[in-house]
């Protein structure tokens, strides 16, 4: 029941945002898709094989395969909101199992693709790769940017090293090189058929990691904002309904390979950031940019307290200019920053008991006073 009602509040409050003509997540798939994507002469329909599905990507994902005429079936643990999951997607074949023990329900069945956004290690991702080989036609891996061995290359494409630096493999662990272990682990049971796709950091509505959404609520409050480092620092993202047009896009045209995954088009100023999200909001709002080192002094560290972006130095020289071109000519296209802000912000706003204390990233209202006082003391 208490799923319900969740669901039903977050609903009530999608079709409110329907009248006055802002876009509800969820709620118009066909909204959310990139017009560029959709080209006649696109492959028939595909039966394809979601792992996971219930999470953030998973919806967006299961929405633009429907949309666009797929027939998805889904693999889970059934364990996360299932009431509102069946709400949102009836009579979808939903197989029941765990990546980390049981997944005999893949046993049986044949699909046109698969796309894997919820393997973590290589050996989850080893169990279901060989499991469906030979009753798959192709394999789409979410991976992560976070593979490469360093940022400091000037131009980091799909070739760029990868793992931990002056580590033996088999002590490689963490998100990144266990990430770098799965691909090869799709690629090894998928030979010619395999797609891996590199993601920076994912945002959009559904996201509760709040690692993007933090700008746009606290940019919709007003007042002082405290930001990190300089207003010509990087910064890259991706709106999780491209990033499920692209997949589907990329199941269509039965394209393999490797991929980052990264908006926008352009390169993208930490200025050019903050001020296109602004672009949304009516109240008053100034910038206050307080150098990194500084911030590092008072624990708000890039990448932790500021999860969005990182100071560009060290290792994380070019951390935010990783090279996309080879999705763009594949096909991506992206909304844009204004678009993702906006309605990010107003699925926030439908989150149950959602107030700025309740954000996972980003300083507390506390922490930037104090910051920001800091700052002026320091400066005069």
């Amino acid at each position: 029941m208490a799923s319900r009602r969740r669901f039903l509040k977050v609903t009530a409050t999608m079709a409110a945002a329907a009248g006055t003509g802002l876009l509800p997540p969820f709620a118009r798939a066909a909204d959310a898709i990139s017009p560029g994507l959709r080209a006649p002469g696109r492959r028939q329909p595909l039966r394809v094989l979601v792992l996971g599905g219930t999470g953030f990507i998973g919806p967006h994902l299961v929405r633009t395969l429907l949309e666009r005429g797929h027939t998805p079936t889904l693999f889970n643990r059934g364990r996360t909101e299932p009431a509102m999951f069946a709400e949102l997607f009836p009579g979808l074949e939903n197989r029941i199992g765990d990546r980390n023990g049981d997944i005999s329900s893949l046993e049986q069945g044949e699909w046109d693709a698969v796309v894997d956004d919820s393997g973590y290690t290589p050996q989850q991702v080893a169990a279901t790769a060989q499991s469906l080989r030979g009753r798959v036609g192709q394999y789409l891996f979410t991976s992560t940017r976070a593979v490469y061995t360093d940022y400091t290359a000037e131009r980091m494409d799909e070739d760029a090293p990868l793992g931990m630096r002056g580590v033996p493999e088999s002590e490689w662990d963490g998100y990144g090189p266990l990430k770098v272990l799965a691909e090869r682990e799709v690629t090894a049971a998928f030979p010619d058929a395999a797609t891996i796709v590199r993601p920076a950091i994912i945002t959009g509505p559904g996201d509760r990691t709040d690692r993007f959404t933090y700008w746009y609520v606290r940019i919709d409050e007003g007042g002082d904002v405290l930001v990190p480092g300089s207003p010509s620092d990087p910064v890259q993202y991706i709106d999780v309904r491209d990033l499920a047009s692209f997949y589907v896009h990329l199941l269509e045209q039965g394209t393999t390979g490797v991929f980052n995954l990264e908006a926008p088009a352009a390169p993208l100023s930490a200025a050019e950031f903050v001020h296109g999200i602004r672009a949304i909001t009516a109240g008053p709002v100034a910038f206050t940019w307080a150098d990194w080192g500084f911030l590092d002094g008072l624990g708000l560290r890039g990448g932790e307290k500021f999860a969005a972006w990182r100071a560009p130095a060290g290792d994380w020289l070019n951390y935010g200019r990783m090279d996309n071109s080879r999705a763009l000519a594949a096909g991506l296209t992206v909304h844009p920053l204004a678009d993702t802000a906006r309605d990010t912000l107003i699925w926030w706003r439908g989150r149950s008991g959602s107030g700025p204390s309740e954000l996972g990233s980003g300083p507390t209202a506390a922490e930037e006073r104090e910051a920001l006082g800091a700052w002026r003391s320091r400066n005069g």
